[in-house]
């Protein structure tokens, strides 16, 4: 009986120790300097020949930030280009464009004080 209750201790005492620190402080802190800058983009069918390319850049810290969304052809001469500058914690680039079957490639150049990207995607219509 005594090792029992001595197990049934035991294995309390660590379910304490793995709970107890988890409610001690259930918000969770990202520092503005720390949190990095994240960016989605694509490009989306709109109806017909019509296409949205599209960017959204996700800066926590709101630093200023500076983006350039660049369509290619097969052969990487350049379709369409959209640029910004926004310090906001959510950036967003779009523009439509026409395009007909082919294959295109998609960039994304994001440029900051902390942040020194490149993206890019190939789409084939």
């Amino acid at each position: 009986m005594k090792r029992k209750a001595l197990c049934f201790a035991l294995a309390l005492l660590m379910c304490m120790m793995i709970a107890v620190p988890a409610f001690a402080d259930s918000s969770v802190e990202t520092s503005p300097e720390k949190a990095g800058i994240t960016a989605t983009f694509g490009l989306k069918h709109i109806s017909g020949s019509t296409y949205k390319m599209w960017a959204k850049i996700l800066n926590p810290a709101a630093e200023t930030v500076s983006a350039n969304l660049v369509l290619y052809d097969a052969s990487y001469n350049v379709i369409s280009t959209v640029s910004g500058t926004s310090s906001s914690t959510v950036f967003n680039l779009s523009k439509n464009v026409s395009l007909s079957s082919g294959t295109y490639h998609l960039r994304l150049t994001v440029q900051g004080n902390t942040v020194n990207k490149t993206f890019e995607k190939t789409y084939t219509i």
